[in-house]
């Protein structure tokens, strides 16, 4: 296996089972919770994590981790904290308010070098193009759903927080993405099945946010978003997640992705993005990756491998396997077509990331259904691409253990 790239970053929430978001038992711990670093240098088949502990959650968007371009700075968002002493469900838990930043310059001692108070709920963060911005997306804080924090040798400075322009401003901002110009953003608005864009003006000490274009509409409950890398379009997946579904997520049908045209130089001087294309993917795809050519993409679907399960009785919709579905993009017209979806055994797959090469993917398993097998895992895929074929996906079934509970993931190329 020749996979390409010199880190895989993940986060781990080691304080519940994945059954929790069906019944709210956390079940019991498995350690603590956790960022990972698996440096891939030397002979594939001995590479392993190094760990150290970092407040996470995995009730939410899978984008809690973030890495700077340079490679040595991660960030991870703080969600809920872990639970009370003693607790056992998930209303245990307390609504999370830190950034908390780690130094992997070296590969096999993550450091943590400053926890930070950004305010209530943060859901997300991305990191701009030249490494001087972040941005944080909220589920809930007031009426701010925005946060631009700058960082600068490696310190955080004060936190800037605003209201979406265009959208209720007490909607949950899933995600914020960056466009590759580092001028434009793009928020996930997970309640309102929108997509806002935003431009940054940072010619002030205090960056001034504005509209950029339409908000644009896609199909229910996005979860995740990524501009493709010349940043024409933007996708996002749809879990078709609600209230009108059994269990709200349990019964959901086979989701879905949205291709919106990134409006950026508009002939007419008026910005327009518009919905280009959809295509289908499996049940409830909460996380996926573009490849770096811009051809491909990949979702990680959970489908119901989360549901309760014992030795001699499980919760009869379970499914005992998970899947990815493989897409392509055409660069042009941003038109997706769903291509295939590869099953294999293991539960809550929430993270996907193509290798530097475009010819691997790295998948973040938050546990198994072997409970002899503790923890998560990472597990390694090959895209096979053959002249005048179809692309197709083949599990090399090589995995390298982390910590229980693997649900956010970037790759340091």
């Amino acid at each position: 296996m020749d996979f390409k790239g010199k880190a895989l970053v993940s986060v781990s929430d080691a304080d519940m089972v994945s059954s929790a978001y069906v019944d709210g038992k956390l079940g019991e711990a498995d350690g603590k919770d956790a960022i990972s670093l698996i440096p891939l240098n030397g002979n594939y088949k001995e590479w392993k994590s190094y760990e150290t502990f970092a407040t996470n959650s995995v009730a939410g968007p899978p984008c809690s981790v973030a890495v700077s371009p340079d490679g040595k700075y991660a960030f991870v968002v703080e969600t809920f904290t872990p639970p009370s002493e003693g607790g056992t469900t998930f209303n245990d838990f307390s609504i999370g308010r830190l950034l908390s930043v780690f130094d992997v310059s070296d590969l096999k001692n993550p450091k943590l070098l400053e926890t930070k108070d950004i305010g209530e709920r943060p859901v997300g963060v991305s990191v701009s193009p030249n490494g001087e911005w972040l941005a944080i997306g909220y589920y809930s804080n007031g009426n701010q759903n925005l946060g631009l924090i700058p960082f600068e040798n490696g310190k955080l400075g004060k936190v800037f927080t605003y209201s979406i322009p265009n959208v209720d401003p007490e909607t949950a901002a899933n995600e914020i993405d960056w466009h590759p110009s580092g001028k434009f953003l793009a928020a996930v608005m997970q309640n309102a099945n929108q997509i806002a864009f935003i431009r940054v003006d940072f010619s002030s000490e205090e960056p001034a946010v504005e509209a950029h274009g339409n908000v644009v509409g896609t199909g229910k409950f996005p979860m995740k978003g990524d501009f493709t890398p010349d940043g024409s379009h933007y996708i996002t997946t749809c879990l078709y997640w609600g209230p009108d579904v059994d269990g709200t997520w349990i019964e959901a049908p086979r989701g879905q992705l949205n291709s919106i045209r990134f409006d950026n130089q508009p002939q007419d001087g008026k910005v327009l993005h518009s919905n280009i294309s959809t295509a289908e993917a499996g049940i409830s795809p909460e996380g996926f990756s573009i490849s770096h050519d811009g051809s491909l993409l990949v979702t990680t679907n959970l489908e119901r491998s989360y549901l309760p399960y014992g030795i001699n009785d499980a919760e009869p919709r379970i499914t005992w396997y998970s899947s990815l579905s493989l897409l392509s993009i055409d660069k042009e017209t941003g038109k997706l077509n769903h291509l295939a979806d590869h099953y294999f055994q293991g539960i809550l797959p929430e993270a996907v990331v193509f290798d530097a090469s475009d010819n691997y993917l790295a998948v973040a398993v938050f546990d198994s259904f072997d409970d002899a097998e503790k923890g998560g895992r990472i597990d390694f895929w090959r895209v096979v691409k053959q002249a005048g074929e179809i692309p197709f996906l083949v599990n090399t079934n090589h995995s390298v253990p982390v910590a229980r509970g693997a649900h956010s993931m970037v790759l340091i190329r």
